[in-house]
């Protein structure tokens, strides 16, 4: 039941697919645990929320029906977008519509916990509009073999993991929302990294705050400068004693805790990161995340897996829909997920042969560009009015804002 909220109300949400519901609870059962009290909003995009979860207080699931975007416009997302895409290109609208009922909102991935009470947020909203976390505030020593700034570089300058927000931060939220609407990709050929590279820009246009309070997003990026130590019974970064305020398990396999994540090329525990602190938080944390899994059973499919006549979608087709459903000359393709639209998707889904192959040839003149470039150089110089044409055409077919 949601409680009347005074002028300093706060909630906290995070967004999942129904196979990541595990992290989601366990999520839940932090805020819970160190925030009694506190509101947290779980949107899920694929589907209704299993029956098997027992209801927990000032927690409430919702879906995608809760952004106001009609039925035909939550259909044109989810089929234009795997599911990271999905589960990310919603967030500003998330935050947009919880602002509508709350003071401040603040995003937690599904995969956070929440270590103790996150006291510095209100007065940072409420002074900066937005909020957000770098990935990493140290430079990383040349040499190093698990993580490198070019990490950085290639995913974004901050970890949209975490993200607060204010009533001064709408102008912001209206931007990040008005690109991730169509142009939340996994598109590194175009430079782009779902939501997180928007705001590389968004965070200078709109004077984001970056928070240097090292205990928040402590995530497998920047383990190698925040090394965690316990003093007085509660967790601290021991390089200036900033409590921890806010884990990032990414990657994490609990059957697994100490390697922390599976995303590294190599054990954080040969680098001697895996510290008894850490290892106290990720071992913890690895026990309520099973029983969460516990709770909820086998893993469900992603429920934009498949179209309306059970056939699957593959991310070609996908980008070829999101052709033609930004190309303005072009009508509105049918709908992959309205069962009354069956025969005209069908129809289309042949018919988007020719324009799976024209995106797979993008794909494919771009990456030539680099794997080739003193070829391409040649070929640029000796053919220029060619090229115009041909990179115009290519721009076109990308359908991204450039």
């Amino acid at each position: 039941m949601r409680r009347a909220h005074d002028t300093e109300s706060i909630v906290y949400c995070t967004i999942v697919a129904r196979n990541y519901l595990p992290q989601a609870l366990a999520l839940q059962e932090s805020v819970a645990r160190v925030e009694p009290g506190r509101e947290l909003k779980i949107m899920v995009v694929d589907g209704d929320v299993p029956s098997s979860i027992a209801p927990r207080d000032n927690c409430e699931f919702v879906g995608l029906d809760y952004l106001g975007l009609g039925d035909r416009e939550v259909h044109n997302l989810a089929m234009i977008y795997d599911v990271v895409e999905l589960s990310t290109g919603v967030k500003p609208r998330f935050l947009q519509r919880l602002l509508e009922s709350y003071k401040r909102a603040v995003y937690l991935d599904p995969d956070m916990q929440v270590v103790s009470p996150l006291d510095e947020l209100p007065a940072l909203i409420d002074e900066f509009g937005v909020v957000l976390t770098p990935h990493i505030l140290e430079p990383i020593p040349p040499g190093e073999t698990f993580t490198s700034e070019i990490n950085t570089l290639t995913v974004g300058v901050h970890n949209l993991g975490f993200c607060a927000v204010g009533p001064a931060g709408a102008p912001f939220l209206d931007w990040w929302w008005s690109h991730l609407q169509r142009e939340c990709l996994i598109y590194p050929l175009l430079g782009l990294f779902v939501d997180q590279k928007w705001t590389d820009i968004g965070s200078v246009m709109f004077a984001a705050h970056s928070l240097r309070h090292r205990g928040y997003n402590i995530g497998h990026w920047n383990l190698q400068e925040r090394e965690i130590v316990v003093r007085a019974d509660e967790y601290e970064i021991a390089s200036n004693g900033d409590p921890v305020r806010l884990m990032h398990f990414s990657g994490f396999d609990p059957r697994d805790p100490e390697a922390i994540s599976v995303r590294q090329n190599i054990d954080l525990r040969d680098k001697g990161l895996g510290n008894d602190a850490l290892l106290t938080l990720s071992r913890s944390y690895a026990e309520v995340l099973l029983a969460a899994q516990r709770e909820l059973g086998a893993q469900p499919a992603y429920g934009y897996d498949k179209d309306s006549n059970g056939r699957g979608l593959s991310k070609r087709l996908r980008r070829a829909y999101r052709r033609d459903l930004t190309d303005p000359t072009a009508a509105d393709p049918p709908s992959a997920f309205d069962p009354s639209w069956r025969r005209e998707f069908a129809a289309w889904r042949r018919r988007s042969l020719r324009s799976q192959t024209q995106t797979m040839s993008t794909d494919a003149a771009i990456a030539f560009k680099y794997a080739f470039p003193d070829t391409f150089g040649r070929l640029k110089r000796a053919l220029p009015s060619v090229f115009g044409r041909v990179r115009g055409s290519l721009l076109r077919r990308s359908q991204i804002r450039r």
